[in-house]
C-alpha cells in the first residue's frame, strides 16, 4: 500500500512538471507590451549588509539605465559597513546621477525592511523600485518593470530571477533552484492560485500607494516582507503583476552553510506566508518521490524503471525551461539536477518544522503569525541542537527503512557485536588468498557495520582508548559471527562474507585498513566507477554513508570529509572466519562476561 501511494505520489510529479513546462511556454512565447509614453521618475532603493560577490559591478549595473530620471537610495544599518567605500566609489565615478547613501539604525527584527522604511520615505519620486542588493540589471530593466503601472488597477510589479556565473557546487545548485525548479513553480502557482506575493527580487510600486499601507514599517517584524507587500497591496483592490523581465543574480563562489540557510529561510517563508499551498509543493519533488518509491518496492525492477523516468523527465523539462528563459547557467549545469533535487526536498521538511532563522548572520525564532523574535541565547542553543537532532532522526529513520528492505539482521544478541547479516550473491569471479574460488552467482554474505554499537569517537578525535574498544569489539563480532554460521546450516553453502565500509581507510592515527587485515580480512580495492551512471549512483551511496557518520558517530566526520571518500571491499573465506574464530579454535565467552568488562571510550 505505501509503495503503490508513493508510486501515485511520483506519477502526479510527473504531471506538475508536464504543466510547468506548458506555463513556461505560454508566459514566454511572447513579450508584454510597453506604453513606451509612459517612465514617471523613479527611486531606486537599496538596502545593503556587506559586500556580495562582484557588488560594485551590480551597482554598475542600475547606474547604466536607459531611463530618463531615477535616482538611487542605498540603506545601511551599521557606519562600520565595508561596502561603504564602494557606494563612495560609486558616487565619484557616476558624479551626474543622483546617488544618495542612508545610514540609520533599523527599528524592526526583519532590518531590511526597517531599512526600505526610511529610504522610501527619503525618496524624492512618485515610483519606487526596490532590488536586492545581489542583483545586476540590463540597460531597459527600469523601462521593463516600471511600465506595467501605467494600468491603474496593477499596484505591485514583481519579476522573477535566474543565478549568473555560479563558481562553485553550492552556487550551481542554487542556479538550477532558481532557474529550473522555482521559476517554473512561480508561474504555474501564478494560474492555479492568485498572484499575491511579490519576490524580493524586484518590487516596484507607486510611493502613495505603499503610504497607504503605512510603509514597509507595517510589517518591519515580519519574515516574508514581500509576501506581506503583495497582499496588502491586493487588499487595496489592486493587481499584483508579473513582469517577464527576469533579473539575475550573481552567484560568485558561495559555501554550503550559507546556502543552505538561505534556502532553509526561503522554506520557511513559503511555509508561514502560504500553509495551504505548502504541503502541494511535495508534488515537486519527483526525484526524492521516485527514490522512496525504489526502497519501498525493495529495489524492484519497476522502481529503477519510475527513478530512470523521473530523472530523465526532469532532464528535458529543466533544459527547455532554461532554453525558453535563456538561462545558460542552469543548461550548462544541468547534469546536477538530481542532487538539486534531493536538497530542495531536504529544504522543504526542514521549512516545515524548523522555527529557527538565520539571516545575515543573525538568528531568529520564527512564530506562528509569521513575525521574528530575537533569539536567546537559551533559545539558540535548544534550536541548535533541534536542527541537528532533526537531521539525525530522518537518517535513522531511513536507515531503519534500508535495513527492512534488503533483509538486513541482527544474528547476535551482544551488545558489544557490531556487524549485522544480510544475504548476497557474488557478482564477478574472485580467487581469494586462501584459494577459496567465487563465481558469479555464488551465494555469500554480506557484512554490515551495526551503526548503534559502535564505539563513538572522542570529540578530538581517535585515541589509545577508542582504538582499543574498536579493535576490542571487532573480535566481538566475528567470533560471534563464526558461532552464528556453525549453529545454522544455511550457510554451509556459503563460501565467503564481504564487506564494503563506504568510509576511508584512516582516522588520524588509526589505520582501519591495516586493523581489517590483521583482522583476517582480504582488502580488494573497490572498483572505480565506470559511466556517468555508476559515479551517480556511487556519490548517492557516498552520500548515505556520509549522513550515518552525522547520525551515528558525528566526531568522526571531523578526520573524514565527504569529498575524501576511499572505498574498499572486504572478504574472508568461511574456512577462514572459521578457522580463526570458530567456536573449536576460539573458546566462545558468554556474553554477559563480555558486557561487564570496562572499556575505556575517549
Amino acid at each position: 500500500m505505501l509503495a503503490s501511494f508513493q508510486l501515485l505520489l511520483t506519477a502526479l510529479s510527473w504531471i506538475y512538471w508536464l504543466v510547468c513546462l506548458y506555463m513556461v511556454w505560454i508566459f514566454f512565447r511572447r513579450p508584454q507590451v510597453l506604453n513606451p509614453g509612459f517612465t514617471p521618475p523613479v527611486s531606486i532603493l537599496k538596502p545593503v549588509k556587506g559586500v556580495d560577490n562582484q557588488a560594485y559591478d551590480n551597482f554598475v549595473s542600475f547606474c547604466r539605465q536607459d531611463y530618463p530620471v531615477y535616482e538611487i537610495w542605498f540603506g545601511i544599518a551599521d557606519a562600520d559597513d565595508p561596502v561603504i567605500p564602494l557606494i563612495q566609489k560609486l558616487k565619484e565615478n557616476y558624479p551626474d546621477l543622483p546617488i544618495h547613501l542612508l545610514v540609520t539604525p533599523t527599528q524592526g527584527t526583519n532590518h531590511k525592511a526597517s531599512l526600505l522604511h526610511q529610504l522610501a520615505r527619503k525618496a524624492h519620486y512618485p515610483i519606487l523600485a526596490v532590488s536586492d542588493s545581489d542583483m545586476r540589471v540590463s540597460p531597459d530593466y527600469l523601462k521593463r518593470v516600471v511600465n506595467p503601472l501605467a494600468d491603474q488597477e496593477i499596484g505591485l510589479v514583481t519579476c522573477l530571477y535566474r543565478g549568473i556565473s555560479p563558481q562553485t557546487l553550492t552556487a550551481r545548485l542554487e542556479a538550477l533552484h532558481m532557474g529550473v525548479t522555482f521559476l517554473p513553480s512561480v508561474l504555474l502557482g501564478r494560474k492555479a492560485i492568485k498572484m499575491r506575493f511579490a519576490m524580493g527580487a524586484t518590487e516596484v510600486m507607486r510611493k502613495r500607494d505603499l503610504e497607504r499601507l503605512g510603509g514597509f514599517g507595517a510589517f518591519a517584524d515580519y519574515l516574508a516582507d514581500d509576501y506581506q507587500l503583495g497582499v496588502r497591496i491586493t487588499k487595496l483592490g489592486l493587481r499584483v503583476h508579473l513582469s517577464d523581465y527576469i533579473i539575475t543574480c550573481f552567484l560568485g563562489a558561495t559555501i554550503f552553510k550559507n546556502q543552505w540557510e538561505r534556502e532553509v529561510r526561503w522554506a520557511q517563508c513559503s511555509r508561514i506566508s502560504r500553509p495551504k499551498e505548502y504541503p502541494g509543493i511535495i508534488l515537486s519533488f519527483s526525484t526524492p518521490l521516485a527514490t522512496l518509491f525504489l526502497l519501498f518496492s525493495g529495489f524492484s525492477i519497476l522502481g529503477w524503471t519510475v527513478l530512470s523516468i523521473s530523472i530523465l523527465l526532469r532532464w528535458i523539462i529543466g533544459g527547455i525551461a532554461a532554453r525558453l528563459t535563456g538561462d545558460v547557467s542552469s543548461q550548462k549545469w544541468l547534469f546536477l539536477l538530481p542532487m538539486r533535487d534531493m536538497l530542495s526536498a531536504l529544504t522543504w521538511c526542514m521549512g516545515l518544522i524548523n522555527r529557527k532563522i538565520v539571516w545575515r548572520g543573525e538568528a531568529f525564532i520564527l512564530v506562528a503569525d509569521g513575525r521574528l523574535e530575537p533569539i536567546s541565547e537559551t533559545q539558540k542553543g535548544l534550536a541548535t541542537r533541534g536542527h541537528g537532532d532533526i537531521i539525525s532522526w530522518s537518517v535513522r529513520r531511513i536507515d531503519h527503512i534500508l535495513i527492512q528492505q534488503q533483509g538486513i539482521y541482527e544474528f547476535s544478541q551482544n551488545d558489544l557485536c557490531m556487524l549485522r547479516l544480510s544475504a548476497n550473491v557474488c557478482n564477478h569471479h574472485l580467487v581469494l588468498a586462501d584459494g577459496t574460488e567465487l563465481f558469479n552467482g555464488d551465494k555469500i554474505g554480506e557484512l554490515h557495520f551495526w551503526n548503534e554499537h559502535i564505539p563513538p569517537m572522542p570529540k578530538d578525535g581517535p585515541d589509545l582508548g577508542w582504538a582499543i574498544a574498536f579493535q576490542r569489539r571487532s573480535m566481538i563480532s566475528l567470533e560471534e559471527l563464526a558461532c552464528y554460521i556453525v549453529d545454522n546450516s544455511q550457510f554451509e553453502t556459503i563460501k565467503a562474507f564481504h564487506g564494503d565500509p563506504p568510509f576511508g581507510s584512516r582516522y588520524g592515527q588509526v589505520n582501519l585498513k591495516e586493523m581489517a587485515k590483521r583482522w583476517g580480512f582480504e582488502i580488494i580495492d573497490h572498483s572505480a566507477p565506470q559511466g556517468n551512471w555508476d559515479k551517480f549512483a556511487e556519490f548517492w551511496v557516498n552520500f548515505y554513508a556520509f549522513g550515518l557518520l552525522w547520525a551515528f558517530n558525528r566526531a568522526s566526520m571531523k578526520t573524514k570529509g565527504f569529498t575524501g571518500v576511499k572505498r574498499f571491499d572486504l572478504w574472508m573465506s568461511r574456512e577462514s572466519l572459521l578457522r580463526r574464530y570458530g567456536p573449536i579454535s576460539v573458546p566462545k565467552r558468554p556474553a554477559t562476561d563480555l558486557q561487564t568488562t570496562p572499556i575505556k571510550v575517549g
